[in-house]
């Protein structure tokens, strides 16, 4: 029988668009002056969680039914969500995530290929979709989805005769036709206004400044005016489900999605960029960005979506007792009390458990705010 509540060693990811300090802050290190961009609590296998019996991937597979239960062994077999803290100190990649159905095919295509996993120039890691929530720590402030053509009309008339053709293509073929359009043509007049002093006034338009700050020349910076800009408060919620194209410019938060690292990028990125899967894989109609259902449990926030791989509950100052199943807790302001019948640990900030579903119902008692991250319960 594996431990009761396994204590979790996050795995680290140093990208350049991290801030120096905010990992570090959360999880009591002394900062290097270099970026950690992201902390992964999770069993993907690229980069598991540490525990004291080995990464949290081998530690599961000991015990698969034991850990997932009957359900969730049965429809995944693996641990179907990852949980992330990101540190944004710079614009990331402008990016879209497949379908299940795309990623399935693409991941047996690259392989029947030949493709390595490790080759960076694979485009499907793994054979999942990657639908995924972002609750914001600090203020953040995201690019989800394209809004009204009206709007960008707007901002592209400001651009006067630096862009005359990204307006046409508009006209003429709505978002599509502009990402098209921004995408392939040579538009260094206008990103070179959208660059200077007197760029549009709009939140879009100084992003793309921002951006073309870190990477000149980025076509990925015509794709970001594009885009809703929105600003999230600590606490506020954000979802991402595939095919909505995003990028994150600044703030700390935790972010939860299936277990998958399936990313497609089209600019604002030194990674290996494929605009043509971009737009194929794409929504490229204006809407909304999308929030996910909240229901008040206790003290506990439960943010729920149409993915049935995850859910995220944030407990804040009291008390949540979460379902059966397989959990991870980790402690983000304050300090956290998880306790099964078996066993309990005391977290500190930043401090991260993973309970097993064998363990039944979980108690989580927090002074500050505490996640919880697990599958939704509903599952047959």
């Amino acid at each position: 029988m594996m431990a009761s509540v396994i204590a979790l060693t996050p795995a680290m990811q140093r990208f350049d668009w991290g801030s120096s300090q905010g990992i570090p802050d959360l999880l009591g290190f002394a900062p290097d002056g270099r970026p950690y961009a992201e902390a992964w609590w999770g069993a993907h296998p690229s980069a598991p969680s540490m525990t004291a019996a080995g990464p949290l991937d081998e530690v599961i597979a000991k015990d698969v039914v034991g850990s997932l239960g009957m359900a969730v062994a049965r429809d995944f077999g693996k641990l179907p969500y990852l949980l992330k803290f990101l540190s944004i100190g710079r614009p990331l990649s402008i990016q879209v995530h497949p379908t299940l159905e795309r990623a399935r095919s693409g991941f047996a295509a690259e392989g029947n290929a030949g493709i390595a996993i490790t080759d960076p120039g694979r485009i499907y890691k793994d054979a999942s979709h990657k639908p995924e929530m972002l609750f914001a720590v600090t203020d953040m402030t995201v690019l989800s989805g394209f809004r009204p053509e009206a709007e960008l009309m707007r901002d592209l008339e400001c651009l006067g005769d630096d862009a005359p053709a990204l307006r046409e293509a508009l006209r003429e073929g709505g978002i599509a036709g502009y990402v098209t359009a921004a995408l392939t043509g040579e538009h260094e007049r206008a990103k070179a206004r959208l660059a200077g002093s007197d760029a549009p006034d709009s939140a879009q338009a100084r992003i793309a400044a921002e951006a073309l700050a870190h990477f000149a020349r980025d076509d990925g910076a015509l794709v970001a005016l594009a885009m809703n800009a929105v600003v999230l408060k600590p606490g506020q919620v954000i979802y991402t489900p595939a095919g909505t194209v995003h990028c994150y410019i600044h703030g700390d938060g935790v972010e939860i999605m299936a277990n998958s690292d399936n990313v497609v990028r089209a600019g604002l990125t030194h990674k290996p960029v494929n605009a043509n899967l971009l737009r194929d894989l794409a929504v490229l109609t204006p809407g909304e960005p999308a929030v996910p259902a909240e229901t008040i449990i206790g003290a506990g926030r439960r943010l729920s979506t149409d993915a049935t791989e995850f859910e995220l509950v944030v407990v804040s100052e009291g008390t949540f007792e979460a379902e059966s199943g397989p959990r991870i807790v980790v402690a983000i302001d304050g300090d956290a009390r998880v306790q099964t019948e078996r066993d309990g640990a005391t977290l500190a900030r930043g401090g991260s458990v993973f309970v097993a579903a064998d363990e039944g119902l979980l108690r989580v008692e927090t002074r500050g705010v505490a996640v919880v991250a697990s599958v939704p319960v509903s599952r047959g």
